[in-house]
């Protein structure tokens, strides 16, 4: 079929256009794996605090704690008002002897048994409302409003730690995009400047091709192909890194954001789907700019 001779033409043409301009295309194929090492890097990194921001919005509450003399009438009063609050999921009330409970069991978790000192201390904790909410941007609106009760002695919440592990992920998120771009205009340049000295070399060759009737497409397609195989190397080196060094990656990812679900077999096969898609992608255009600058420039 003709189709299936010029799709193996295109590739044999890209496979020996690779290998004539060795230097450039290795020079080339290695920037890729550096663009696509390092956007491994970014996507692992936000993978993971994006997986812990999200465990930190399922935790982040307000927890109200309730004045010593409040009666049970008052107490269910101030639990219907919370519970009606915009943004608030739901009310639980924690007694003095859950949060003992709570307390040692805690202890009885990593290992040790509560000491409370004299038997006769009587020691008692407060009673308090664990505030749940539906939208953790509520929390300071809940806490303020939760605060002016005057059946509140005191508010705590965790927005602090939730708007410090934001802003640490816009940070990086950030400085990791510029950088990916920098680097990916770097490929995007090597990839141009390799596939156009391959066409200059060929130039007599494309020209003879026109002569005989040969078609833009016919004379494009192999040296986009070379642009792509530039592509798919760096990818196949940067997954085969990657795997190399997935185990030690993944306990770490585990101590460092406590999210085992981020280092999943699915998170694996997304990550390498993405450098497949970006190799390729860049290699394609950069190849796809050149070839077409010097057909335009040479009609």
């Amino acid at each position: 079929m003709p189709f299936v001779r010029f799709i193996g033409f295109s590739v044999v043409r890209a496979w020996q256009g690779f290998w004539r301009n060795a230097m450039m295309s290795l020079a080339a194929t290695a920037t890729v794996v550096l663009m696509l090492v390092l956007l491994s890097g970014l996507f692992i990194v936000i993978t993971g605090l994006n997986a812990g921001l999200a465990f930190i919005e399922s935790k982040v509450a307000v927890t109200a704690r309730l004045e010593d003399d409040l009666t049970s009438t008052a107490r269910d009063r101030l639990i219907a008002e919370v519970e009606a609050m915009p943004g608030v999921a739901s009310v639980a009330y924690i007694s003095p002897a859950a949060a003992m409970e709570r307390l040692e069991q805690s202890y009885r978790e990593i290992g040790r048994t509560l000491d409370l000192g004299d038997p006769d201390s009587n020691i008692t904790l407060f009673a308090s409302l664990e505030i749940s909410l539906a939208d953790p941007d509520a929390s300071g609106a809940v806490s303020s409003a939760v605060a002016d009760s005057d059946d509140v002695d005191r508010v705590l919440t965790k927005q602090a730690e939730y708007d410090t592990l934001l802003g640490i992920i816009n940070v990086i998120r950030t400085v990791g995009f510029v950088g990916i771009t920098l680097v990916g205009l770097t490929v995007l340049f090597m990839i141009i400047n390799t596939i156009r000295i391959a066409v200059y070399s060929r130039a007599n060759e494309i020209e003879i091709m026109r002569l005989v009737g040969a078609t833009d497409s016919f004379i494009r397609w192999p040296f986009i192909l070379e642009g792509v195989l530039c592509g798919l190397i760096g990818a196949v080196v940067t997954i085969v890194l990657v795997a190399a060094v997935w185990d030690p990656i993944q306990p770490a990812m585990v101590t460092i954001f406590q999210m085992p679900t981020a280092v999943s077999t699915q998170f694996l096969t997304t990550l390498s789907l993405l450098l497949f898609g970006v190799g390729l992608g860049l290699g394609a255009l950069g190849s796809w700019i050149s070839v077409r600058s010097y057909l335009s420039a040479t009609r």
